[in-house]
């Protein structure tokens, strides 16, 4: 104990006296780097997460996490109908990890202002449709969760594509046998920033499709299904299989956007790849910093070692220096990037192109885990690196250093 004392003695000594030393500025630089590096990391998750959870809620407010449908032999688009009372959907409503279960269904239609005319989908939709998980996405909020007959919700793309404000009127071509149409009135315009969705869908209610398709009321295109936890999406989507029947098809939203949950992954990736070189660039500078300390100090470990102390005190006297360099360059990094952070999160100083990239903005999200992991991390991988220099304290003979 009186060892340990000694120790952390002389190195608050040794780090006090040696401002005017070449590994004063070692230091700095060692330090600076830590703290530069942590704070890149933290940023950089802070950003991953918050793109991930971003995204993924677009995502998922569209059209939840799987869908159930009945594919007919023709169109994507073209359904054929379902039963929403069907025993299925009960049992599926009562599994434990299922949130909501709602219905919908697709129509083809072209679109007109009586000047342009675009081509997109239907989406039906009805009373059950989750309305909180889609309500961000809305420029005027309207008055019920879901189209009345007569109404149509579009995208803002959709909207300066055909002129489009809320109130305007537009009319429904169905290219069918025979052809039919509908004026429907714009009641909401929405933007979610995926280009499948507010290029090519527009809303309305699930009356009016059946009403096109000639089916029964009661009956859908198909479901979509919100889980109460996504990481649990594969384990439940082998349960809903088991339930539903053999005619009828699931299709996860990983699958439906396979290429935004791709983009997702290559972002991780490339977070994780960051961690390990910066994390191996501030093992490298505390070593570097600790071999230079050591051998600046040459002189002292000879004298100390002549005194009688053993290695493992005068090993613990560097350590501890090394120790208070590494965190307190953890302590400024984290200031840093979690007050970047914390900036971006309530001013939003960073723009994006939401063509490019979804959102208008960078997104934060308080992925306070990975945090932690990352200065766990980097304290692991410095501490193991940091035992390497120290032990050139054994090899240095009290003769020779004193001599020198």
């Amino acid at each position: 104990m009186a060892g340990f004392n000694l120790s952390g003695f002389i190195a608050s000594r040794l780090q006090f006296r040696q401002g005017k030393s070449f590994s004063s500025t070692v230091i700095r630089i060692s330090g600076v780097s830590i703290a530069l590096g942590v704070a890149i990391l933290v940023i950089s998750v802070v950003i991953q997460a918050g793109f991930r959870k971003e995204v993924n809620d677009r995502i998922f407010s569209f059209g939840g996490h799987l869908s159930i449908r009945q594919f007919s032999s023709g169109s994507l688009y073209e359904e054929s109908p379902v039963q929403q009372q069907s025993d299925f959907i009960r049992k599926l409503r009562k599994m434990p990890e299922i949130a909501s279960v709602q219905a919908f269904s697709y129509k083809p239609v072209l679109l007109s202002n009586e000047k342009e005319v675009a081509g997109l989908v239907l989406k039906g939709i009805d009373s059950g449709f989750n309305f909180p998980a889609f309500r961000s996405n809305f420029r005027n909020l309207p008055q019920k969760n879901f189209p009345d007959s007569g109404k149509i919700w579009v995208s803002g793309k959709l909207a300066r594509q055909l002129s489009l404000e809320k109130g305007s009127k537009v009319v429904a071509f169905f290219l069918q046998d025979p052809p039919r149409y509908r004026k429907l009135e714009v009641e909401s315009i929405f933007e979610t920033a995926i280009e499948d969705v507010d290029e090519h869908i527009a809303f309305v209610s699930i009356d009016l499709i059946r009403e096109i398709n000639g089916w029964q009321a009661g009956t859908a295109g198909g479901f979509e299904v919100f889980v109460k936890d996504f990481q649990t999406l594969p384990s439940t989507l082998s349960e809903i299989e088991k339930i539903i029947p053999f005619d009828l098809g699931t299709e996860p939203v990983t699958q439906t956007h396979s290429q935004l949950f791709e983009w997702l992954d290559i972002i991780g990736r490339n977070v994780v790849i960051m961690f390990v070189l910066i994390a191996m660039v501030a093992g490298f500078n505390m070593a570097a910093t600790l071999l230079i300390m050591v051998m600046e100090r040459r002189q002292m470990i000879g004298i100390l070692k002549a005194l009688g102390a053993d290695d493992s005190l005068i090993r613990g006297i560097f350590i501890r220096n090394g120790l208070k360099i590494l965190l307190r360059g953890l302590l400024a990094g984290n200031l840093a990037g979690i007050g970047f952070a914390f900036l971006q999160w309530n001013f939003r100083l960073i723009p994006l192109n939401p063509a490019n990239y979804y959102l208008s903005s960078v997104p934060v999200g308080w992925d306070w885990a990975s945090i932690l992991g990352i200065n766990a991390g980097v304290v692991l991988i410095s501490w193991l690196v940091i035992l390497l220099p120290v032990k050139l304290v054994n090899r240095i003979r009290p003769a020779e250093a004193v001599r020198a």
